[in-house]
């Protein structure tokens, strides 16, 4: 399945958190050995600030001699394709090592990294023991240097031997090209019925460019970021049986058998975010007949519960989409949540990590961390859709609404700066100027377009950089009619005593547009009531207007002599939203709106709306 986007809204949103902020920690435990041991680490190390730590911190046994890796420009292979014989020498060119013996600062191996091979060497005489590595893990599909051998190894649960797991990559990785490092220091080739090893590194020859991963492939959109991120709840969509539906962001993992044998893939939740259970997965299929998803189990009901299957079994040479529903369980902050899990591929395949994060808002077009308060979840920019489902019928005797036959959309955009909500016409979304990087720019919502050219825009395009504009032609501000607005109109000679209050009147009084008569127009109208769960907005009634030379006037043509003019139109807005809002960043409400002087009667709409939050930013520059 594809799953939507918000670009419906006219803009393209996107802020991925730092990795740094949502990292996931894990704990690898490995056993060395006196002598040559080769080990392929998983997790990545890291300070109290989120730095690589140096050799020496991470392999801290005293009784380790030495340490090298090939260099990372050298992926994880060396520069020679011939079959590895013993570790009595390395090519300097291709590796970085670490020796005890080394003076401080001079070892070329500086920072030990996750998902990489390390050969180390114990000294002779000592016992064997472990140690436990903590650190940031992420999702890897191996990149194979083509036509050379790379020092490589697996994450693996369970047991299966080295036919099993390399059978179905056919030429790719033969067998007969595998070595493994014994108690002597030299390489030797495999039988293809010994077990493998999690986290023991091998020489394995790649014939020809390869992403080999084990029996099962498994990717997933953006996976090269090494998470799995649902981002915020944009596409969230209700999936039954229960009533009601839960409201799940959907995701998918694609996973290609290369076997012949049935693949059942299995999560096993390894960590979670602050707040137990604030992110919860569930497996969810599609519906047999007609459009929709029904949820399946809970992969992740705690972290004792073990391996849970995913509800999809790939049968040998096909592929299979594993679709997953995250339910947000926190109503509150900024920040994101992610969980940490482990993907068993199959009974004979790799065990992967995979961290899974969602946030429980829409992120900016500017990235800001700042955690904001309960109280300010509200703040900012809102832009939804309105359907229109009823309508007062204009064929009937007393007007009764009636459900129409397909639903009518309208965009509504509001404001809310902490005290008061604005409807608005159109805003566009800008930055303050900088002339230094180190000072960032400001994200500011520009409410009068001559306000525009005192910012910068926020998106490149064509070498240039663009302002974010939204509009709703649906509700457009009313023309200023105060004496300040309309001065010229009320000095105007040819209409002797004609005051402010009058003006109204005097418009529908007149079949020819007035030559003084302004075109200024309001870039806001204030709302009452309170935006939020269970609360109800509304228009003060006779504010909404058109005029009848109103620029958006339905009935008025300038260019034909019988329509200069329209009737006075009045419109009266209610959204009374919902008590329960399930998603952070989005408000559900009903809708009514009231029109007089369209028709002999009041006209009555009838609808749903469902806003988003588009930015955080408290104040509208331009604003009155």
């Amino acid at each position: 399945m594809n799953r939507p986007s918000f670009t419906k809204l006219g803009i393209v949103l996107l802020a991925l958190l730092p990795l740094a902020a949502m990292a996931q920690t894990a704990t690898q435990t490995v056993a060395l050995k006196p002598g040559w041991n080769a080990l392929w680490l998983e997790v990545e190390p890291l300070t109290g600030d989120g730095a690589q730590r140096p050799p020496q911190e991470v392999f801290n046994h005293p009784a380790i001699e030495m340490i090298a890796t090939p260099k990372p420009l050298s992926a994880t292979a060396e520069f020679f394709a011939q079959a590895p014989s013993s570790i009595g020498s390395f090519n300097q060119e291709g590796w970085q090592q670490w020796n005890r013996s080394d003076a401080p600062g001079s070892s070329d191996l500086a920072l030990v990294f996750g998902n990489r091979p390390y050969l180390i060497r114990v000294a002779a005489g000592t016992a064997a023991f472990s140690l436990s590595l903590s650190g940031r893990v992420r999702f890897f599909r191996p990149q194979w240097t083509a036509d050379r051998y790379n020092l490589i190894g697996f994450g693996l649960a369970g047991s299966r031997t080295f036919n099993d797991f390399f059978g179905p990559s056919g030429r790719r990785h033969q067998v007969g090209r595998i070595f493994r490092l014994a108690a002597n220091g030299n390489w030797q080739l495999v039988n293809g019925a010994e077990i493998m090893t999690s986290n023991e590194a091998y020489w394995i020859f790649s014939d020809g460019p390869s992403d080999y991963m084990g029996p099962v492939a498994v990717d997933f959109e953006r996976s090269s970021t090494g998470r799995l991120d649902f981002g915020g709840p944009a596409d969230a969509v209700k999936v039954g049986p229960s009533t009601p539906p839960l409201e799940l962001d959907l995701g998918e993992l694609v996973c290609t058998n290369l076997g012949s044998s049935a693949a059942v893939p299995e999560l096993e939740l390894v960590a979670q975010s602050a707040g137990v259970g604030s992110l919860a997965l569930y497996a969810v299929n599609p519906q047999s007949t007609g459009l929709g998803y029904v949820r399946g189990n809970q992969v992740d009901s705690s972290l004792s519960a073990g391996s849970s299957a995913l509800g999809e079994t790939v049968p040998g040479q096909l592929t299979r989409t594993l679709s997953l529903g995250a339910q947000r369980n926190w109503n509150s902050g900024t920040a994101g949540r992610l969980n940490l899990y482990r993907l068993r591929t199959s009974a004979q395949g790799a065990s992967v990590y995979l961290p899974v994060s969602a946030t429980l808002n829409e992120q900016e077009f500017v990235s800001d961390p700042t955690p904001l308060a309960a109280a300010e979840e509200r703040v900012g920019l809102w832009v939804g859709e309105i359907s229109v489902d009823a309508a007062s019928s204009v064929v009937e005797n007393g007007s009764p609404v009636r459900s129409t036959p397909a639903k009518a959309p309208a965009r509504l955009i509001l404001h809310y700066d902490g005290s008061k909500v604005r409807l608005l016409s159109q805003v566009t979304l800008m930055q303050t100027k900088t002339a230094d990087a180190s000072v960032p720019a400001t994200p500011v919502l520009v409410l009068d377009p001559a306000r525009v050219p005192f910012f910068e825009g926020v998106q490149q395009r064509n070498g240039k950089r663009m302002g974010l504009r939204m509009e709703s032609v649906a509700f457009d501000m009313p023309r200023k009619l105060d004496a300040t607005s309309q001065s010229a109109l009320l000095a105007d000679s040819a209409y002797p005593g004609l005051t402010a209050s009058g003006i109204p009147a005097f418009l529908v009084s007149r079949s020819v547009r007035p030559p003084s008569l302004r075109e200024v127009y309001a870039l806001s109208l204030d709302l009452q009531g309170t935006l939020g769960a269970g609360g109800t907005l509304t228009t003060t009634s006779g504010t909404l207007h058109l005029d009848p030379f109103h620029r958006s006037n339905p009935f008025r043509h300038p260019y034909h002599q019988q329509h200069s003019a329209g009737p006075f139109i009045y419109r009266d807005l209610r959204l009374v939203f919902d008590g329960n809002q399930p998603l952070g960043g989005v408000l559900r409400a009903s809708y009514s709106e009231t029109i007089r002087g369209l028709i002999n009667s009041n006209l009555t709409l009838n609808g749903r709306v469902e806003l988003r939050r588009v930015s955080k930013v408290a104040t509208l520059d331009g604003a009155p």
